[in-house]
């Protein structure tokens, strides 16, 4: 248990210039994307489909971006790959909107992004990489399952809200959006690289509060969370033991993998609530 006390790394770097000055370049590109997406909703039809697509590209593949500038410390490198891998999620959140089945190109972001990482040796320090211990893939599968599960139990006993799959097709869009950009980019950017820098500045239990604190955010802010109180706050609540689980399966294994396979399981389950 010395892992979870001790610092991921004594040294303490300073915040370099160019990676704030890289920082604000991403934001507000990303504000501006979602600007024009909101000015193409407003104009209905095909207009509103393609901002809906932009707006998912802009906000996950942002996040894309700030996990690589801050995994590459605001050196040089990361705008190609960062660029070409929003390309993709914005065609496959195009796809998307065209039809329900075209939402299974978004598992070509993942493929995309490891293709741009495989000649990036220093993002290993970063989770990227096969975990240390191979059954922390099946621990994370099970812990995802098992917290999915109890939402829906809770949900079902406590709320009356129905369990069930209505459509085929809207499942797999959903669960294909999870994989490819929901669990993907919170992954990449919260337990990957903004855990792993704050675990080494300020040490293990520093790094998940504020790792799992931003992810909630970021779910508070998503505007397809459910809006009833009791719905939004229950998940909030398992949302944070996930995003700790993750922080935990990250700092044990040594990779993603196992909190990314625990979100996309968790988010499988939750899909399947009717509200």
């Amino acid at each position: 248990m010395d892992l979870l006390i001790a610092t991921f790394d004594p040294a303490r770097p300073a915040v370099r210039p160019a990676l704030l000055r890289a920082l604000g370049a991403v934001l507000g590109g990303m504000a501006a994307a979602l600007t024009l997406a909101a000015g193409l909703e407003r104009m209905g039809g095909l207009g509103a489909e393609m901002g809906r697509a932009l707006a998912g590209a802009a906000v996950h593949g942002g996040f894309v971006a700030l996990g690589w500038l801050v995994a590459l410390e605001g050196r040089p490198g990361w705008g190609g790959p960062a660029l070409r891998i929003g390309v993709v999620a914005l065609g496959a959140f195009l796809l998307a909107r065209v039809s329900p089945w075209g939402a299974l190109a978004l598992w070509a972001v993942p493929v995309a992004l490891l293709v741009e990482s495989a000649r990036r040796p220093e993002l290993a320090r970063i989770g990227l990489g096969w975990p240390r211990r191979g059954r922390a893939v099946l621990l994370g599968a099970v812990a995802g399952a098992f917290l999915g599960t109890h939402l829906l139990l809770s949900a079902t006993r406590t709320l009356g809200y129905p369990v069930g799959i209505v459509s085929v097709p809207a499942y797999v869009a959903l669960v294909s959006y999870d994989a490819g950009a929901n669990a993907l980019s919170a992954e990449w950017l919260f337990r990957g690289a903004l855990f792993s820098h704050w675990w080494r500045v300020w040490g293990f239990w520093a790094a998940v509060t504020l790792s799992t604190g931003m992810s909630l955010v970021r779910y508070l802010l998503d505007p397809s969370l459910p809006r009833t109180l009791e719905v939004a706050a229950g998940a909030i609540f398992y949302l944070a033991l996930l995003g700790v689980a993750s922080c935990v399966l990250r700092a044990w294994s040594g990779s993603l993998l196992p909190g990314y396979v625990a979100t996309v399981a968790f988010f499988a389950a939750y899909r399947a609530l009717l509200v």
